[in-house]
């Protein structure tokens, strides 16, 4: 056997081996979440997730109406605040790259991937929780849209600057204007780019706990107060129900942990499919 080529086959199962290793512990939190909590949601049925939480001592846990409409709340309306300003500014930075607020946005953007989340929490704790004088789930949202804001910018921008520059060419040569070559070519030949860093975002404000504390705080007793009262979500009651002894609430920390799995695996199956990629 050539020597070569047994070097080959032996580094080849090496990475082999070292990248299942690498995957385990993903596909073991995700068995281990499932088992722990696909029992819970069955047992509870429809109930689960159209109920409040129910009493310490009720025979059944209830349910997670209140932190599931929270974090749909607080996530979209997240995502409607992020989504537009960061890939706005992801396409200012493509197109005048040498612009003095251009290298402002990327170091800003650079250091909130670094800064710690529950930081974010406490500046708007500072800025809108303590002038108010209460929590909501709209300062819950607006502290998750600054948490997104990096991950959409930075992903939008690596998706645009990917985009080969004939394409951008050919349309100025066809007389189109610059908002129409970025609009319709330019984002257009991103959007799968685009898409995996709404996705990442996305899925990154869901599982967010840490700023909620000092903004939305939680609310269990009612589903969805509006966005002027405080709200629960999803990691909050998980965070908060998983540390307490009793059986109730942790069975729905449980069951709220395997629906927000669901959900993070929903979201990015579904981006992949509706977004096709652009092949050059």
């Amino acid at each position: 056997m050539d020597g070569r080529f047994l070097v080959d086959r032996v580094f080849t199962v090496i990475v082999v081996v070292v990248a299942i290793i690498a995957i385990l512990p993903v596909f073991h939190i995700i068995a281990y979440i499932t088992w722990r909590g696909l029992p819970i949601v069955i047992d509870n049925g429809l109930s689960f997730f159209t109920d409040v939480p129910a009493a310490v001592v009720a025979e059944k846990p209830g349910g997670i109406a209140p932190a599931l409409a929270g974090t749909a709340f607080m996530t979209i309306t997240a995502t409607l605040i992020a989504v537009p300003l960061a890939t706005l500014a992801a396409i200012f930075s493509v197109e005048y790259p040498n612009h003095v607020l251009t290298k402002a946005v990327r170091v800003t953007s650079r250091s909130l991937l670094e800064v710690a989340t529950i930081l974010i929490g406490m500046l708007i704790f500072v800025l809108l929780v303590l002038p108010t004088g209460r929590f909501t789930a709209l300062a819950g949202s607006l502290a998750l849209a600054i948490v997104m804001i990096p991950y959409v910018y930075t992903y939008a921008e690596l998706a645009l600057l990917s985009v080969p520059k004939t394409y951008i060419e050919a349309a100025y040569a066809l007389g189109m204007k610059k908002a129409q070559v970025i609009f319709y070519v330019t984002v257009r030949v991103a959007r799968r780019g685009l898409a995996r860093g709404i996705a990442i975002a996305v899925t990154k404000a869901m599982g967010e706990t840490a700023p909620l504390l000092f903004t939305a705080f939680g609310a269990r007793s009612v589903i969805f107060g509006g966005p002027l009262e405080p709200a629960d979500a999803l990691p909050l009651m998980v965070f908060q129900f998983i540390q307490t002894g009793y059986d109730n609430w942790r069975a729905l920390a449980w069951g709220g942990a395997f629906t927000l799995l669901v959900l993070y695996l929903s979201f990015f199956i579904l981006a992949r499919l509706l977004v096709k990629e652009v092949r050059y």
